[in-house]
């Protein structure tokens, strides 16, 4: 009886265990099946999003992480966290910000702050998508172009493989040997890599005979700047004629003159001649331009060495260009024959010689790498070089600040400000009347700075930053005897040129008219 009691016990207790078991196993499968359905669910949401299609061979675990991302109110959506569509993000907004340069800028500054920039936002990490289809020449060259109102840091960021540091080294290294405002678009530029990584050489050519070159010291592990100008053949034209309503309009109607000898022509005869009361139709103009030829190729940046103008009214004008030595010079421009400059000024050029290094607005901080608006003008030029006043006014201050490094600022009689930063010596005193042309100090390269140059920065009277550049500047309104010697010289070479362009281009006019008689075809021999 007890054997029999004890085996209904163990039967009972066996069958209890299995039935757990089948409980188990029912409610297992019932949880596994809910939550494959409601995974299904979910990538059935996910791919009804026609914006954030997920690729077929990604991983689930991929798919997990990016569905949590998109339904997650406290992450960023995957477009957002995409650091190439950032970096075309960033990019774009510091090309649309550059495009819009403004001539002045409003200034207001606390005691101590940076007159020279200000900071954009827009860090020295930004990252840039690349153009995928350019390759390396035969030489390992990359090959790039100037970019329409950019400047050359945008313009390198373009070449892939090309980061950030190399565009700041390669623009620091040729600005002061190279006129950066002078840059144009579509000018051609090459760059080439090491196997280290680093820029090997640079070369930027924005012509036919012009090549500005940067290659790698092996010893100073830095670019070293060389220049290499083909030779040319210079030839000289004469452009003249008669005005029909305009002297301006007279030459846009003209195929052989540029926009360039227009603009030069026009603005120096404005300084001699009363277009307003005295201009009539029928009066003459006359240019002499000094074009230069390389392998029968014109090479773009032709001289108006002279421009005369001839009226029943206006009377007789003409003007002639002097060139010092330095071809940098701030002398060279166009003067009466008694030495007087043909430009409207109100002030001097603060250096005999004129580098720009850095213009006025938006641009790369050559220190930085950041995006700032620059508030001045640099002009490159060695430590020691004098520094001129503009114009005439009292030296508010001088001082030393961490940024500016040496300042002068200088007030002038229309209440309009100029500041004169990184200096290396100043001589002049708060309260001293000055001049224009007075030296007031000495380039240097003090604070935070590249290399010795000059900051050149103007406020008009309502405390807004103006562009250097647009306020129109000369070195001097008058040649001084220094330079009259050779300004007579000139004048005399740009005289005879004119008469011997005179006969030859009316050799060709009867040479294209047909057979001559004598001995006319010897006069000129090929």
């Amino acid at each position: 009886m007890y054997n029999e009691k004890k085996h209904n016990f163990t039967v009972w207790v066996f069958s209890a265990v299995i039935l757990v078991l089948i409980l188990l196993v029912v409610f297992y499968k019932s949880g596994a099946g809910e939550t494959s359905e409601n995974s299904e669910a979910a990538e059935k949401t996910v791919e009804q999003k026609p914006a954030e299609q997920m690729k077929t061979d990604e991983k689930p675990v991929e798919q997990n992480v990016q569905t949590f991302h998109e339904t997650s109110p406290q992450k960023t959506s995957p477009q957002n966290d995409d650091p190439h569509r950032k970096a075309a993000e960033m990019r774009e907004n510091e090309e649309t910000a550059g495009d819009a340069i403004p001539e002045s800028s409003p200034a207001p500054q606390k005691e101590g702050d940076d007159i020279e920039s200000s900071e954009i936002t827009g860090g020295v990490d930004v990252e840039v998508v690349k153009d995928k289809d350019s390759t390396a020449d035969a030489e390992g060259f990359l090959h790039g172009k100037i970019l329409p109102k950019k400047g050359i840091e945008e313009a390198l960021l373009k070449v892939p493989g090309l980061q950030l540091k190399h565009a700041m080294e390669i623009s620091n290294a040729i600005r002061y040997d190279v006129d950066l405002t002078q840059i144009k678009a579509g000018e051609d530029f090459k760059v080439k890599f090491d196997k280290e990584g680093n820029v090997e050489e640079f070369v930027y050519y924005p012509d036919i005979v012009t090549f500005h070159i940067l290659k790698r010291d092996p010893n100073e592990k830095k670019l070293k700047y060389t220049a290499k100008l083909l030779p040319t053949e210079r030839r000289f034209r004469i452009i003249e004629g008669k005005i029909d309503s305009t002297l301006n309009e007279s030459l846009v109607k003209r195929d052989d003159v540029t926009r360039n000898i227009r603009a030069v022509t026009v603005g120096i005869l404005e300084c001699i001649v009363s277009f307003s009361t005295d201009a009539r139709k029928g009066d003459e103009y006359r240019i002499l331009v000094e074009d230069r030829y390389y392998h029968g190729e014109m090479v773009p940046g032709s001289k108006v060495l002279y421009a005369s103008y001839r009226g029943r009214q206006a009377g007789f004008s003409e003007a002639f260009r002097y060139e010092d030595e330095d071809p940098k010079s701030a002398f060279n421009a166009h003067y009466t024959d008694k030495g007087k400059a043909l430009i409207p000024s109100a002030m001097r050029l603060p250096l005999d010689t004129i580098r720009v290094t850095s213009p006025f607005g938006m641009r790369r901080h050559p220190i930085t790498g950041k995006m700032t608006m620059h508030h001045g003008v640099d002009y490159g030029a060695p430590v020691g070089t004098p520094v001129y006043a503009v114009a005439a006014g009292t030296v508010r201050e001088t001082k030393e600040t961490p940024l500016g490094g040496k300042q002068v600022t200088i007030k002038h009689a229309d209440n309009t400000e100029t500041y004169y930063l990184h200096l290396s010596a100043f001589s002049v005193r708060p309260g001293t009347m000055v001049s224009a042309r007075q030296r007031i100090a000495s380039v240097g390269n003090t604070g935070r700075s590249t290399g010795p140059h000059l900051h050149l920065g103007i406020k008009d009277p309502k405390g807004n930053w103006l562009n250097p550049q647009k306020v129109k500047m000369i070195a001097t309104p008058q040649l001084d005897s220094k330079r009259m010697p050779r300004f007579k010289k000139q004048m005399k070479e740009i005289l005879s040129l004119l008469e011997n362009t005179a006969q030859y281009q009316e050799w060709m006019r009867k040479y294209n008219e047909g057979p001559q008689p004598g001995d006319f075809y010897q006069q000129y021999k090929e």
